[in-house]
């Protein structure tokens, strides 16, 4: 992980995953002794090695399922299939230290906008949906292409970190902490690459608002003002459950990394196949 990148993860970020791995290598061992005090101890860990065989086996199977979906459904970024959205895929793998960029799609969504990093097996892939690249111009694109490669850059699709801290995965409000403090830490690795801030800023409430005609007429300030309405209970029950942080405290965080003035865009809409 480049230095320059590793700066702007979140503070709670790696205190979670240690706390994951801690627990999650405190059960397994837990498995594993059970396993030994079993009346016939050598028969119960043949058998724990071929459900484990089995399931690994099922894994790649799905894995190999999933990535032949992509391949024959969606549509993927390459030089001869959308070539100039490719390069900014490329110039923002680039710059977030990746020498080889994710293989990424684009997927009829059917209107919901959205975004995913995903690793199957080995390969790295980046699922982009028709309503994002419709809606979201050059820039705002630019930050949300850099924040699903930023997941492969932290490592958080790391398949043996996700093996040893599984078992911790169960233990309530733990998870979902950490994966909030993983999507701060993209946002803001994501948000270091633009010239201007703004354009992450109108990104995230893009994403929450999803209509284009109303894209350059965002008000990010007014979005984070919204945090004012939030009931205090029900918003600390709703946000301890979830994997994602609301909205309004992801461009609220945002703007206090990056102290900008948000500004309500003055210029016309340009296509997202422009060139960056």
């Amino acid at each position: 992980m480049p230095p320059h990148i590793s700066i702007y993860q979140h503070p709670q970020e790696k205190g979670y995953g240690a706390a994951l791995t801690v627990i999650g290598s405190a059960l397994w061992l837990l498995i594993i002794l059970s396993v030994f005090l079993q009346k016939n101890p050598v028969a119960a860990l043949i058998a724990l090695v071929i459900y484990g065989l089995l399931l690994w086996v099922m894994m790649k199977f799905m894995a190999a399922l999933f990535r032949a979906w992509m391949v024959g459904s969606m549509v993927v970024l390459s030089k001869q299939q959308f070539p100039e959205l490719h390069a900014i895929f490329v110039d923002v793998s680039r710059k977030l230290g990746l020498e080889t960029a994710p293989e990424a799609f684009i997927y009829n969504s059917h209107g919901v906008m959205n975004a995913l990093a995903l690793r199957l097996s080995r390969g790295r892939y980046v699922l982009l949906t028709s309503a994002l690249v419709e809606a979201e111009d050059n820039a705002q694109l630019r930050f949300v292409i850099g924040h699903e490669i930023a997941h492969h850059v932290l490592g958080h699709l790391n398949s043996v970190k996700h093996f040893i801290r599984y078992p911790a995965f169960f233990v309530p409000f733990l998870y979902p902490a950490y994966s909030r403090a993983r999507e701060y830490s993209c946002d803001a690795v994501s948000a270091s690459l633009l010239e201007d801030k703004n354009h992450a800023l109108t990104a995230l409430q893009m994403l929450a608002c999803g209509a284009k005609r109303l894209n350059y007429e965002m008000n990010p300030s007014a979005f984070i003002d919204q945090e004012k309405l939030m009931p205090a209970f029900a918003g600390f029950c709703r946000e301890i459950c979830v994997s994602h942080p609301r909205m309004t405290r992801r461009v609220a965080r945002l703007m206090c990394l990056f102290p900008i003035v948000a500004v309500k865009p003055d210029r016309a809409p340009s296509s997202a196949q422009d060139a960056a």
